[in-house]
């Protein structure tokens, strides 16, 4: 081949073609050895592959390999094969899950809202001593919202509810899908629809007072039939109203009912010697309670805690003699066992409302894994058991004013 005929011939066009292609392949060349990872070695080229004798990569092969070395991914629609693989991980493992019990209270209520925050109080101070705080999820809802609350909690996988606070939203709950294990803080009314089995009450509702006291008058075996003193409001007629069920329940004579009112205040010492009762349990509260007890102070007298809401509505002597079932924590604040729990709230109504919350806690802590064999333990508002034959119960401490001040009473019951 003459060396006048070989680069002359291609022409100056072809020429400059040939020219522009070396150029190019050298920029990419370079572009690529700038590029690469100082990780990955470089092979060096050999005088045997000196040259462009080989095949040049597409661009779109030299866009891929300078992708991949960035770690993107390919363009869509590059050809299968050129994607780099993608590095092998071992699936994670969820950490186990802790149980979790829920809180729910109608603390966005004008009506509740501040004994939501006491039950609330106690039940987060008794997590906190159990260093469990984490463990619980506080739902507060408002008005028709009990359900969504339930929905919340169910969805969040908890173990054991605490909740409702109010009877009303008790009753929806029962429309709902079955819960877990929930711990309510009200209750039904005697005789309406039965609960289902894993909804447990803690209450403190006066129909529990009165079977007690029904219970606590029956074992004295005194002679006679008690009677009941009410000024029917809708509380007290609900504690005369399940004092006479249990009292029937025993076999015994239907109670002596006789309505209390002010203007007949001055009669009513005559119209009880006229019956001589067993005993006489005053459905009464408010300013009531100590007019009534004024006049009998001749016979045993039982009441509930409920009679008063507030520590003024007593005084030194007004109730001295008078009977009543109370919580532990108001009888005996100093006891040992209430050493981590704060002085007592002002309010005796409040102070129940807090002791509640606190025994709620120690209550669902022993469903976390499902429900106990049984479970006994003293709390600030009585005395908790549960067994899978009688479920949950708790019992209030029979207390005795004396001087004006709340002493434990001697009580027969087991």
């Amino acid at each position: 081949m003459r060396h006048d005929g070989t680069l002359c011939g291609i022409g100056n066009g072809k020429k400059w073609a040939v020219t522009a292609n070396v150029i190019l392949a050298l920029f990419f060349a370079q572009f690529l050895t700038l590029s690469a990872p100082p990780a990955i070695a470089q092979t060096p080229s050999s005088s045997a592959n000196a040259g462009w004798t080989t095949p040049e990569p597409t661009v779109q092969e030299r866009l891929d390999a300078v992708e991949a070395m960035r770690g993107s991914r390919t363009q869509a629609g590059a050809p299968p094969g050129k994607q780099p693989p993608l590095p092998s991980k071992e699936p994670s493992k969820k950490p186990s899950k802790t149980p979790l019990m829920a809180l729910i209270l109608p603390g966005k209520t004008s009506a509740y809202g501040g004994a939501a925050q006491a039950v609330k109080t106690g039940f987060m101070a008794a997590a906190e001593a159990a260093q469990a705080k984490d463990s619980c999820l506080v739902i507060e809802h408002g008005n028709g919202e009990v359900v969504s609350a339930f929905q919340q909690a169910t969805e969040a996988g908890v173990s054991v509810m605490v909740g409702p606070l109010v009877r009303d939203d008790l009753g929806v709950l029962l429309a709902m899908p079955p819960l877990a294990w929930t711990i309510t803080l009200t209750q039904l009314e005697d005789g309406e629809t039965r609960l289902p089995s894993n909804l447990l009450p803690l209450t403190l509702t006066v129909e529990s007072d009165a079977r007690f006291l029904a219970r606590e008058i029956f074992i004295e075996g005194r002679e006679g039939v008690p009677v009941i003193v009410s000024n029917e409001t809708p509380l007290m007629r609900r504690f005369a109203d399940a004092f006479i069920d249990e009292w029937l329940r025993f076999g015994e004579t239907v109670p002596e009912r006789m309505r209390f009112s002010t203007e007949e205040i001055a009669t009513l010492k005559t119209r009880l010697e006229a019956l001589s009762p067993s005993a006489v349990l005053l459905a009464v509260e408010g300013n009531d309670a100590a007019l009534a007890r004024a006049q009998t102070k001749s016979w045993p007298t039982y009441a509930s805690g409920h009679i008063y809401q507030r520590q003024e509505q007593f005084g030194a002597v007004a109730l001295d003699g008078l009977q009543v079932v109370e919580i532990p924590w108001l009888v005996t604040p100093q006891a040992v066992r209430f050493k981590a729990l704060p002085p007592l709230p002002p309010s005796p109504a409040m102070a129940r409302l807090y002791a509640l919350g606190y025994d709620a806690f120690q209550t669902a802590e022993a469903f976390l894994e499902g429900p106990p064999m049984a479970i006994a333990f003293e709390g600030a508002s009585g005395n908790i058991r549960y067994s899978r034959k009688e479920g949950l119960v708790r019992t209030g401490q029979l207390a005795v004013f004396e001087k004006g001040r709340l002493q434990p009473a001697e009580t027969l019951s087991p």
